[in-house]
């Protein structure tokens, strides 16, 4: 989803402090480095989306919508879905 309108949005003070603390407790738990990037490039997408929101508030119901987000607008397919999930589970 490069160069779309999600991707150009700011991170928040919030977002970056999860997203560098998810990165240290990746590589901590030894995770492969594609699982760490994979991981934290899901997590910062879903966080641009919710640019609006601190981190802090937002809800499986809010993943979900951006679950159906993703696939309808941006057409992709179940790999990507899940590797979503994955990472929001993981977080």
């Amino acid at each position: 989803m490069k160069g779309n309108e999600i991707s150009v949005k700011e991170l928040r003070a919030d977002a970056i402090a999860c997203l560098t603390k998810l990165q240290q407790i990746l590589l901590v738990q030894e995770y492969g480095k594609g699982t760490v990037r994979n991981y934290c490039q899901e997590m910062k997408l879903l966080f641009k989306y919710y640019n609006h929101k601190a981190v802090a508030d937002i809800r499986q119901t809010n993943i979900e919508q951006y679950l159906q987000y993703i696939k309808d607008v941006h057409k992709v397919g179940r790999a990507k879905c899940r590797s979503v999930a994955q990472a929001c589970s993981f977080f």
